[in-house]
Protein backbone atom coordinates (compact mmCIF):
# COMPACT_ATOMS: atom_id res chain seq x y z
CA UNK A 1 0.00 0.00 0.00
CA UNK A 2 3.21 2.44 0.72
CA UNK A 3 3.89 2.22 -3.07
CA UNK A 4 0.92 2.93 -4.22
CA UNK A 5 0.84 6.40 -2.23
CA UNK A 6 4.36 7.08 -3.11
CA UNK A 7 3.42 6.52 -6.56
CA UNK A 8 0.35 8.91 -6.28
CA UNK A 9 2.25 11.30 -4.52
CA UNK A 10 4.92 10.81 -7.73
CA UNK A 11 2.16 11.53 -9.97
CA UNK A 12 1.05 14.49 -8.26
CA UNK A 13 4.27 16.37 -8.08
CA UNK A 14 4.81 15.77 -11.64
CA UNK A 15 1.37 16.82 -12.79
CA UNK A 16 0.07 19.18 -10.81
CA UNK A 17 2.84 20.94 -9.23
CA UNK A 18 1.56 23.72 -7.62
CA UNK A 19 -1.74 22.31 -5.97
CA UNK A 20 -2.20 23.63 -3.01
CA UNK A 21 -3.72 21.39 -0.35
CA UNK A 22 -4.28 22.44 3.67
CA UNK A 23 -0.94 21.66 5.25
CA UNK A 24 -0.39 19.28 7.76
CA UNK A 25 1.23 19.53 11.13
CA UNK A 26 2.50 16.01 11.94
CA UNK A 27 2.20 15.59 16.01
CA UNK A 28 4.84 14.32 17.53
CA UNK A 29 4.31 11.15 20.16
CA UNK A 30 3.26 13.58 23.24
CA UNK A 31 0.86 16.19 22.18
CA UNK A 32 1.82 18.38 24.57
CA UNK A 33 5.26 19.18 22.34
CA UNK A 34 5.65 21.30 19.40
CA UNK A 35 5.02 19.45 16.59
CA UNK A 36 8.84 18.72 14.79
CA UNK A 37 7.32 17.67 11.52
CA UNK A 38 5.09 19.26 8.92
CA UNK A 39 3.43 18.37 5.36
CA UNK A 40 4.30 20.55 2.59
CA UNK A 41 0.72 21.66 0.93
CA UNK A 42 2.91 22.04 -2.29
CA UNK A 43 4.95 18.96 -3.16
CA UNK A 44 3.10 16.65 0.21
CA UNK A 45 6.46 15.69 1.29
CA UNK A 46 7.15 15.67 5.63
CA UNK A 47 9.39 18.40 6.44
CA UNK A 48 11.21 19.19 9.56
CA UNK A 49 9.29 21.86 10.79
CA UNK A 50 12.85 24.32 10.71
CA UNK A 51 12.37 23.86 6.86
CA UNK A 52 9.24 25.75 6.86
CA UNK A 53 8.19 29.43 5.45
CA UNK A 54 5.48 30.77 7.96
CA UNK A 55 4.28 34.11 5.95
CA UNK A 56 3.01 36.37 8.70
CA UNK A 57 0.66 38.25 6.61
CA UNK A 58 -1.57 35.33 5.99
CA UNK A 59 0.17 32.45 8.45
CA UNK A 60 0.15 29.95 5.17
CA UNK A 61 2.78 27.46 5.90
CA UNK A 62 5.05 25.82 2.99
CA UNK A 63 8.42 24.43 2.62
CA UNK A 64 11.28 26.79 1.86
CA UNK A 65 12.04 25.14 -1.10
CA UNK A 66 8.96 24.89 -2.44
CA UNK A 67 7.70 28.72 -2.24
CA UNK A 68 11.49 29.43 -3.53
CA UNK A 69 10.57 27.41 -7.08
CA UNK A 70 6.95 28.70 -7.13
CA UNK A 71 8.28 32.37 -6.50
CA UNK A 72 10.74 32.01 -9.25
CA UNK A 73 8.80 30.21 -11.62
CA UNK A 74 6.62 33.38 -11.23
CA UNK A 75 9.08 35.63 -11.70
CA UNK A 76 10.32 33.85 -14.85
CA UNK A 77 6.60 33.76 -16.36
CA UNK A 78 7.08 38.03 -15.77
CA UNK A 79 4.07 37.45 -13.10
CA UNK A 80 4.18 41.01 -11.20
CA UNK A 81 2.59 40.72 -8.23
CA UNK A 82 2.99 37.20 -6.49
CA UNK A 83 0.39 35.77 -4.49
CA UNK A 84 0.40 33.29 -2.02
CA UNK A 85 0.26 29.68 -3.78
CA UNK A 86 -2.91 29.02 -1.31
CA UNK A 87 -5.68 29.27 -4.01
CA UNK A 88 -8.15 30.70 -0.62
CA UNK A 89 -5.78 33.44 -0.06
CA UNK A 90 -4.88 36.77 -1.74
CA UNK A 91 -1.73 38.21 0.18
CA UNK A 92 0.98 39.47 -1.63
CA UNK A 93 4.82 37.87 -1.63
CA UNK A 94 7.54 40.03 -1.16
CA UNK A 95 11.11 39.89 -2.50
CA UNK A 96 12.55 40.71 0.71
CA UNK A 97 10.99 37.40 2.66
CA UNK A 98 13.25 35.48 0.11
CA UNK A 99 16.52 37.64 0.66
CA UNK A 100 18.18 34.49 2.11
CA UNK A 101 16.72 31.52 -0.21
CA UNK A 102 16.75 33.44 -4.02
CA UNK A 103 19.35 33.66 -5.88
CA UNK A 104 20.37 37.75 -5.54
CA UNK A 105 19.63 38.19 -9.52
CA UNK A 106 16.35 36.57 -9.32
CA UNK A 107 15.52 39.40 -6.20
CA UNK A 108 17.22 42.18 -8.18
CA UNK A 109 14.75 41.57 -11.20
CA UNK A 110 12.03 40.96 -9.11
CA UNK A 111 12.51 43.75 -7.19
CA UNK A 112 13.44 46.05 -10.63
CA UNK A 113 9.91 44.76 -12.17
CA UNK A 114 7.88 45.74 -9.22
CA UNK A 115 9.84 49.38 -9.22
CA UNK A 116 8.70 49.52 -13.22
CA UNK A 117 5.12 48.39 -12.45
CA UNK A 118 4.57 52.11 -10.91
CA UNK A 119 5.56 54.39 -13.25
CA UNK A 120 2.99 55.13 -15.74
CA UNK A 121 3.49 53.77 -19.20
CA UNK A 122 3.71 57.36 -20.86
CA UNK A 123 6.70 58.23 -18.85
CA UNK A 124 8.74 55.05 -19.44
CA UNK A 125 11.57 55.31 -21.95
CA UNK A 126 14.18 52.49 -23.02
CA UNK A 127 17.56 53.44 -24.13
CA UNK A 128 17.96 52.27 -27.85
CA UNK A 129 21.23 50.55 -27.76
CA UNK A 130 20.12 46.56 -27.24
CA UNK A 131 23.21 46.07 -25.25
CA UNK A 132 21.63 47.99 -22.65
CA UNK A 133 17.59 48.74 -22.44
CA UNK A 134 17.64 50.53 -19.35
CA UNK A 135 14.43 52.46 -18.07
CA UNK A 136 14.68 56.04 -18.47
CA UNK A 137 11.65 57.89 -17.24
CA UNK A 138 10.49 60.99 -18.70
CA UNK A 139 9.33 63.40 -15.93
CA UNK A 140 7.13 65.30 -18.55
CA UNK A 141 9.00 68.67 -17.96
CA UNK A 142 11.33 70.41 -20.77
CA UNK A 143 10.89 68.38 -24.39
CA UNK A 144 14.59 66.71 -24.50
CA UNK A 145 15.82 65.59 -28.01
CA UNK A 146 19.33 64.75 -27.30
CA UNK A 147 19.78 63.03 -23.78
CA UNK A 148 22.46 60.85 -22.84
CA UNK A 149 22.12 57.24 -21.54
CA UNK A 150 23.08 57.32 -17.31
CA UNK A 151 23.99 53.70 -17.87
CA UNK A 152 26.03 52.93 -21.12
CA UNK A 153 26.84 56.96 -21.15
CA UNK A 154 25.49 56.73 -24.90
CA UNK A 155 23.86 59.96 -26.65
CA UNK A 156 19.84 59.26 -28.56
CA UNK A 157 17.55 60.86 -29.05
CA UNK A 158 14.58 60.93 -26.96
CA UNK A 159 12.02 62.43 -28.82
CA UNK A 160 12.54 59.53 -31.54
CA UNK A 161 14.10 56.90 -29.08
CA UNK A 162 16.53 55.92 -31.50
CA UNK A 163 20.35 56.45 -31.35
CA UNK A 164 21.63 60.31 -32.29
CA UNK A 165 20.76 61.32 -35.34
CA UNK A 166 23.41 63.57 -35.69
CA UNK A 167 22.73 66.62 -37.28
CA UNK A 168 19.22 66.22 -38.26
CA UNK A 169 16.47 67.11 -37.03
CA UNK A 170 13.78 64.97 -35.77
CA UNK A 171 11.25 65.65 -38.56
CA UNK A 172 14.50 65.24 -41.32
CA UNK A 173 15.11 62.36 -39.37
CA UNK A 174 11.70 60.77 -39.35
CA UNK A 175 11.91 61.52 -43.06
CA UNK A 176 14.93 60.09 -44.23
CA UNK A 177 13.62 56.77 -42.29
CA UNK A 178 10.29 56.57 -44.29
CA UNK A 179 12.34 57.24 -47.26
CA UNK A 180 14.80 54.40 -46.39
CA UNK A 181 12.31 52.32 -46.13
CA UNK A 182 10.35 52.77 -49.44
CA UNK A 183 13.66 52.52 -51.20
CA UNK A 184 13.94 49.09 -49.77
CA UNK A 185 10.52 48.23 -50.45
CA UNK A 186 11.31 49.19 -54.21
CA UNK A 187 14.38 47.43 -53.93
CA UNK A 188 12.66 44.20 -53.05
CA UNK A 189 10.17 44.56 -56.07
CA UNK A 190 12.92 45.09 -58.42
CA UNK A 191 14.26 41.85 -56.74
CA UNK A 192 11.36 40.19 -57.30
CA UNK A 193 10.49 41.54 -60.75
CA UNK A 194 14.04 40.43 -61.83
CA UNK A 195 13.67 37.14 -60.79
CA UNK A 196 10.25 36.73 -62.31
CA UNK A 197 11.40 37.65 -65.99
CA UNK A 198 14.81 35.87 -65.20
CA UNK A 199 16.54 38.81 -65.55
CA UNK A 200 20.74 38.25 -65.09
CA UNK A 201 23.39 40.99 -64.17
Amino acid sequence: MRNIECSTQQLLRKHLPFIVLPMVILKTKESSEEPSKFICAICFDEKPVSDRFKYSECNHIFCVPCLTKYAATQMHQNILKIICPNPNCSSELKPIHFQTSLPPKVIDRWETVRCESLIAESQKTYCPFKDCSVLLVDDGGEVVTSAECPSCHRLFCAQCRVPWHGMMTCQEYQKAKRSCKNERELDSKFFKLAEKESWQK
